[in-house]
């Protein structure tokens, strides 16, 4: 099906003239935003993965942490090889992209992001080195290093969580940085040539429409290349999870909604900026609620619908 925004799959055959496929890595980080008793951090996450595959008493002096850090490198060759094996079987891909998924990681200090990344990348050949990360663990000095990483055949992409432009929001899930914190690393990530995807979470508990298309104008203003919208899910473990059973009820994008925000953010959204994502995706046994989302393709075909409805395409409403 074809649709009316700029979609990543037709951003990746323009670029490489055949699709590219992640491999996923999680590369033992954490996230400066959360305490070592997993307690803390933003309240919708559930700390899946906050304590580090290596655990970070072992990373306090001398040997130990040495041969912490050469098991974490260890297991993210285990991971591009599985991944490799998984994309060729699966996909029959010929290109495939390094993709630094899980929690923040640009949250550690420089030489050691540069060990880390150089081994990585010693594994094969990457059309892409992405790496997700938060705004407030971007500086110059990462900045710097991720761009050493560009050539001619790697682009090097940044995913940047914002989630809203609201500060007021930002406070009450306690996502520790600011509005301006992101526009600073933002701009600082382009003076450095690379590119960003940004990341937006639709919480109708916290915010409005006109949020919405504010985080979406922020965007543009920006000259962001990349979007993410995810909807807001309770998980369990999370401070979510204790207002829901204390409250009985948090106001939830239900599949109506869903659609004609992300169709009206799409409408909003300047054309250049590629569509990465448009619903978030997350494991029965950790999703609380909302439990009968519809799944990716039908979520997505709802979207280009309404859009279709109302005559719009991605940009037309800037």
């Amino acid at each position: 099906m074809s649709y009316p925004w700029y979609t990543h799959a037709e951003y990746l055959l323009s670029r490489y003239g055949e699709r590219v496929y992640r491999i996923g890595v999680d590369a033992g980080f954490s996230c400066p935003n959360r305490n070592c008793d997993r307690s803390g951090g933003c309240i919708y996450c559930d700390g899946t993965g906050a304590v580090a595959v290596y655990q970070r008493e072992e990373e306090k002096s001398g040997e130990k942490a040495e041969g912490a850090f050469l098991k974490r490198l260890c297991s993210i060759e285990e991971q591009i090889e599985r991944g490799k094996k998984f994309i060729r079987y699966r996909y029959k891909a010929k290109l495939a992209s390094l993709y630094f998924q899980s929690w923040s990681n640009t949250f550690a200090p420089v030489e050691k992001l540069k060990r880390i990344y150089d081994h990585a990348l010693s594994l094969g050949s990457f059309s892409e080195l992405v790496i997700s990360t938060r705004p407030d663990l971007l500086s110059d000095e990462v900045c710097s290093l991720l761009a050493s990483y560009k050539s001619p055949e790697r682009e090097v992409w940044v995913e940047v969580g914002l989630q809203t432009s609201s500060d007021e929001t930002l406070e009450k899930i306690n996502r520790g940085h600011d509005r301006k914190c992101y526009i600073d690393a933002v701009k600082r990530l382009h003076q450095y040539g690379l590119k960003v995807c940004t990341h937006l979470l639709l919480m109708p508990c916290f915010d409005r429409r006109s949020t919405y298309l504010e985080s979406i104008a922020l965007i543009n203003e920006l000259g962001v290349e990349a979007v993410k919208i995810h909807n807001l899910h309770i998980t369990h473990h999370t401070k979510m999870e204790e207002f829901f059973l204390k409250e009985g009820c948090i106001a939830l994008s239900s599949i109506r909604r869903h659609v004609s925000d992300v169709a009206l953010m799409l409408a909003h959204l300047h054309s250049s900026c590629i569509v990465e994502r448009l619903m978030a995706e997350t494991t029965k046994a950790r999703l609380l609620c909302p439990k009968h989302f519809p799944d990716k393709r039908d979520i997505l075909e709802m979207i280009a619908r309404e859009m279709e409805r109302n005559g719009w395409v991605q940009g037309c409403l800037e």
